[in-house]
């Protein structure tokens, strides 16, 4: 039996990935400094808005067979910079929630 192939997304062509690319290290920058903003208490509540656009490029290319293994790698490097950040995100924001220093807590 003969499986066939799904037809290619033509916004997922290499031109795209390397706009999108360049659009997740720009947000992601952006990202990080919300956040920062956001434990020092500059702003009221966290960059949600910003995280789901991240997000939604890592969602994107996830499910895409990247090829080029500089893109691939550029890729991987800022989809794991962002999952490491998100996880000390979440810790800072359960530590506030639950009353207790977290991972961006002052020492006197």
């Amino acid at each position: 039996m003969v499986v066939p192939l799904e037809p290619r997304d033509p916004q997922l062509d290499p031109a795209s990935l390397e706009r999108d690319l360049e659009r997740l290290e720009t947000d992601l920058r952006q990202l990080e400094l919300e956040y920062t903003m956001f434990f020092a208490g500059q702003r009221p509540r966290p960059p949600l808005e910003s995280q789901a656009r991240v997000e939604a490029i890592i969602r994107r290319w996830d499910r895409v067979p990247i090829e080029g293994s500089t893109a691939r790698f550029r890729y991987n490097t800022l989809r794991q910079r962002f999952r490491t950040f998100a996880d000390l995100w979440d810790r800072g924001l359960r530590a506030r929630e639950e009353g207790r220093p977290g991972p961006f807590s002052r020492l006197s």
